[in-house]
């Protein structure tokens, strides 16, 4: 009985509205799993963020990346860079970092070193490569200074002032690494 009620209705209704009522139901049904998933990531994002909060995983020790996620290795590479910088400070040795990660290394510690940090190409002065090469220059008559340049088999970003890194290279000399820097001093 019920599949006569159903042929008689399908010869009644005309085609376009079963098209119709196809196409919509179909696309209904996608924007619904769309909203499950987009609802389903925000949910777990909640959940992490809720469990880091509890389990007291969320950067409270890093100054100023408070609540930010730091992956462990970044954690521990802020923590032995800073312990270094904090280190040669103590005995009046003035640390740079030419890398544009500077400011990730300097920022917790609250330290500023103008042209060096973000050290690209855009954010040199106006002088560019050649001053800054002019300003090593005057400062390696003193053994006060110390160059970290990020180490020759790891790759410098693409704005990275590469003059600069070749005539610290080439001109001073390596005296230590530390983590993925290289240390240089005048000679």
């Amino acid at each position: 009985m019920l599949t006569v009620c159903v042929k008689w209705l399908y010869k009644k209704i005309p085609q376009y509205i079963y098209t119709q009522f196809a196409y919509k139901t179909i696309t209904l049904i996608i924007w619904l799993i769309i909203a499950a998933g987009i609802t389903n990531q925000g949910y777990e994002n909640i959940k992490a963020y809720i469990e880091m909060y509890t389990n007291n995983t969320i950067n409270k020790d890093i100054g100023h990346y408070r609540y930010i996620e730091v992956p462990d290795y970044l954690r521990e590479r802020i923590e032995q860079i800073g312990n270094y910088i904090q280190e040669k400070e103590s005995q009046n040795i003035c640390v740079y970092i030419l890398d544009a990660e500077a400011s990730v290394y300097n920022i917790p510690h609250e330290k500023y070193t103008k042209d060096y940090d973000m050290f690209l190409k855009g954010n040199i002065g106006k002088d560019g490569q050649q001053g800054i090469i002019e300003r090593i220059k005057d400062e390696t008559n003193s053994k006060d200074t110390i160059y970290l340049i990020k180490k020759e088999e790891l790759g410098l970003n693409w704005q990275t002032p590469t003059k600069v890194i070749d005539y610290i290279r080439k001109n001073l000399e390596k005296t230590g690494e530390i983590s993925i820097y290289d240390e240089y001093t005048c000679k």
